[in-house]
């Protein structure tokens, strides 16, 4: 078989060799599948920042409410001593 012959006998668009040839379509069908693929992926993130930030919200919330209770047990505590720093221990 010539080269011409070799060339006419192989159709326009046909795959050569069993080889398979993508068209137009496998392209976008490769990028819906990788857009598909992101925007899960970004809503996953969304989510997970979202729920970072109520985890902060609490997180700040209770060391708020600590740091108050930390400085009422300090008033009381000084205001106690206050009370019993003159007397002697057989006085208590």
């Amino acid at each position: 078989m010539t080269t011409s012959t070799a060339i006419s006998s192989v159709r326009q668009g046909e795959p050569v060799g069993g080889e398979h040839i993508p068209g137009p379509n496998a392209n976008i069908q490769d990028l819906n599948a990788r857009t598909t693929s992101v925007t899960s992926e970004i809503g996953k993130a969304h989510q997970l920042m979202l729920e970072r930030g109520d985890k902060l919200s609490q997180l700040e919330e209770r060391t708020e409410r600590m740091a108050n209770e930390a400085q009422q047990f300090s008033s009381s505590a000084h205001l106690l001593m206050n009370k019993y720093k003159d007397k002697k221990w057989y006085q208590l």
